[in-house]
């Protein structure tokens, strides 16, 4: 369609009631990647109350959108997903990129599943074109000429991060880690630092069998 648009929505979801919520919207035109004009002259933290208000303009053409929040949960102690307790192993840990453990934040872990459900209801569908993705990962695993963002805040790079993974995801380069108590999506393998990419390979061939045997991953797929 002429006045068809190609958005792509990153979300760094904060806590309902608190300004620590940030959207990025990226859209792609001719052949190029960029902001829309009008949405980045006036980003700002939001409420995370706001979000849905704030990208419904946006939704009917968000091709995919990445949230930077968890969007299932876990079960067991901490209620960390199986994704997520390989990503707290020491490597990732002591580059203080490992994420979050989820009882810590039981707020945003809340919020986030209602925005899930909102999401779905417009028609966006988990693990297909509603994805999630951590932006503290991403950021330090991606070879990527990032010396050109002014984002104002944490929480809008965190997005702007989340945006970029939901590009990468329409155009099959993304990747994914998890089992059945959730996914997370980040960019392919030879999209990632050298140095990443030798360390990531060394934590994987070193893992426990036991204790990851049921992590699915397709990281290594070309």
């Amino acid at each position: 369609m002429k006045n068809q648009r190609n958005i792509f929505v990153g979300i760094d979801l904060g806590i309902e009631n608190k300004k620590t919520s940030a959207i990025c919207i990226l859209e792609k035109k001719n052949g190029k990647i960029f902001p829309p004009r009008e949405w980045c002259q006036n980003c700002q933290d939001i409420f995370g109350k706001e979000v849905i208000k704030k990208l419904k303009p946006y939704l009917k053409n968000a091709k995919v959108i990445a949230i930077d929040s968890p969007l299932t949960r876990g079960k067991g102690k901490g209620k960390m997903r199986l994704f997520e307790k390989f990503f707290s192993m020491k490597t990732f840990r002591e580059s203080k990129i490992n994420p979050v453990p989820p009882i810590l934040i039981p707020e945003v872990c809340d919020f986030s599943l209602k925005i899930r459900k909102k999401l779905e209801r417009e028609g966006f569908v988990l693990d297909i074109n509603l994805i999630e993705t951590s932006s503290r990962l991403v950021e330090a695993f991606l070879e990527y000429p990032i010396k050109s963002i002014k984002c104002k805040s944490r929480n809008q790079k965190a997005a702007f991060f989340a945006a970029l993974v939901a590009i990468f995801h329409f155009n099959f380069q993304t990747r994914y880690f998890g089992y059945k108590d959730g996914f997370l999506f980040l960019p392919k393998y030879p999209l990632w630092k050298k140095d990443w990419r030798r360390k990531f390979y060394l934590v994987w061939k070193e893992r426990s069998r036991l204790k990851y045997r049921y992590l699915i991953t397709n990281i290594f797929s070309k």
